[in-house]
């Protein structure tokens, strides 16, 4: 039950940064969803894994700082239920888009 709640507050983000950043942009909802989408995917995949690119860098600069060397974490991306909520609003979003204008992309 907790796992379905952390999606369906992921979902609630995403449409409401989509719908704040429509609204600033002075763009249609659906026109800068897939690009919103897209982007919250890569960020939330970026720092939500565990040995990525990030942590690497985090360790890095605390061995320049401190001289102490850090043990490196295999990269997992594990299975985090934010990430799969925000591919799933991915997905809703291309579904959407393409019924919405499915006119458009059969002519």
């Amino acid at each position: 039950m907790k796992n379905w709640l952390i999606i369906l507050i992921t979902l609630a983000v995403l449409i409401l940064g989509n719908w704040v950043a429509a609204a600033i942009l002075q763009m249609a909802f659906l026109d800068i969803a897939i690009p919103f989408a897209g982007l919250a995917l890569v960020l939330i995949y970026f720092f939500k894994s565990k040995g990525g690119m990030a942590s690497r860098q985090l360790d890095m600069s605390i061995q320049g700082q401190t001289g102490i060397r850090m043990e490196r974490e295999a990269h997992s991306a594990g299975r985090s239920y934010i990430f799969i909520g925000s591919v799933l609003y991915l997905l809703i979003v291309i579904g959407l888009t393409f019924y919405i204008y499915r006119e458009y992309f059969l002519t």
